[in-house]
């Protein structure tokens, strides 16, 4: 059996999975902590089933991310009727609430591994980039923003080099035969490529995003599975629209059918 340790960037798993959420289940959908363990625990079953690739047992699944913030915020926008803009309390404030849940469940979890770096002191407000395309297409304008047409961005620290690592350690200690990085960027090159001398099999999850080339230069294969089903069965939901991939034909029952990219 060839041991396989799942990396996953919590930032980018996140972004990914709203995305997909909001996409084609519609803002009413809201995720629980259980539902996302749940969902990382499917495609992390996936990856360990991967039919080109049999054999695979699960040596552990780490997920890297950062505690959300705690303070309080000015709000951009002062909204019609108000003389001030209010603040924005992270404290309840509904996808922190949910990411704090989400660290909780995974520090109890069987063969999982929760590593957290830090937050910079200060953040920014920046426009959402659905908000910022419907701006540029002139489907909205400037005066017709909300609040909710931003996010409050904070950089997060040290969440990259525990990242790059353990793929380092991992690779060095030859504790596993396989890593599968679910990630987007570009950051993670020099590990990955000491990885693969060390004789690592080293595959790329982009949960479909696109990725730089220099990205999959250095990796021995890009596998992404279809998120909108398994979000489908996950949270039992309707969907407002149909992914453009799926076909008529396939059979009712197919949650899982993976969708490939050329490795």
């Amino acid at each position: 059996m060839k041991r396989t340790a799942i990396l996953i960037d919590g930032g980018f798993f996140f972004q990914r999975v709203m995305f997909f959420t909001r996409k084609y289940f519609g803002r009413n959908v809201m995720l629980t902590a259980e539902q996302l363990v749940h969902l990382i625990k499917i495609v992390a079953r996936h990856h360990l089933m991967d039919e080109r690739s049999p054999c695979r047992e699960l040596y552990r699944i780490y997920f890297y991310d950062c505690p959300p913030p705690s303070n309080q915020v000015r709000l951009p926008i002062i909204p019609n009727g108000h003389k001030t803009s209010g603040y924005m309390n992270f404290n309840t404030h509904a996808p922190y609430q949910l990411r704090r849940n989400l660290h909780a469940y995974l520090r109890t979890s069987r063969k999982t591994a929760l590593r957290l770096g830090e937050l910079a002191k200060n953040g920014e407000w920046q426009l959402n980039t659905h908000t910022l395309k419907a701006l540029l297409n002139g489907q909205r304008v400037w005066g017709d923003l909300t609040n909710d047409d931003f996010h409050y961005r904070i950089e997060q620290k040290t969440v990259d080099t525990k990242l790059g690592m353990d793929i380092t350690t991992l690779a060095l200690d030859k504790l596993v035969d396989v890593i599968v990085l679910v990630a987007g960027d570009s950051d993670f090159v020099p590990a990955a490529k000491l990885a693969r001398m060390k004789g690592v099999d080293f595959v790329l999850d982009p949960l479909w995003a696109n990725t730089t080339d220099s990205l999959r230069e250095h990796v021995d294969g890009v596998r992404s599975f279809d998120l909108v089903r398994i979000l489908q069965h996950v949270t039992n939901s309707e969907l407002v629209q149909q992914p453009e991939w799926w076909r008529e034909d396939e059979p009712d029952g197919s949650h899982f059918r993976s969708r490939q990219k050329a490795s």
